[in-house]
């Protein structure tokens, strides 16, 4: 059963190649021509709403006040600490919850209690089975 004879087939072929090549082109030229500058007015508006920016930083400079600032800004982020300290403690003292202690697995114990070693671990480096970790531990105790 012959759904398109070749010539068919062929033509359509040509067809397609040519107008993937011709939308191919388009997305490439769009692409490129894409690509805007930034209008005039936007730098203009930009002076215009950082003018006083530019002002403090050349007063800043001209005055040499930058060290002031800077201890100024140090002693604020100093005394946002010390809030968040105090705020913290008054949290931990009125929640009953973030009084109950953490508990913490120690490293190298596992859930059963067993200090994992290499001698605990298989050839795959999973753990072996208990009795087969007591056998090998009784071997190793004859030698």
């Amino acid at each position: 059963m012959t759904v398109l004879s070749e010539t068919k087939s062929q033509d359509l072929g040509v067809r397609f190649k040519k107008m993937a090549d011709g939308v191919y082109v388009e997305a490439k030229r769009s692409a490129i021509g894409g690509v805007a500058q930034i209008p005039l007015y936007f730098y203009g508006l930009l002076l215009a709403l950082g003018w006083n920016e530019m002002w403090a930083a050349y007063v800043t400079y001209t005055l040499n006040l930058w060290g002031p600032m800077l201890r100024m800004a140090n002693a604020a982020s100093q005394q946002a600490l010390e809030v968040g300290k105090e705020r913290l403690r008054e949290f931990l003292d009125g929640s009953e919850i973030a009084r109950r202690p953490v508990v913490m697995r120690e490293k190298g114990i596992d859930d059963d209690g067993d200090a994992i070693s290499l001698q605990n671990l298989d050839g795959q480096g999973r753990r072996k089975h208990r009795a087969a970790s007591l056998r090998d531990e009784d071997e190793n105790d004859d030698i």
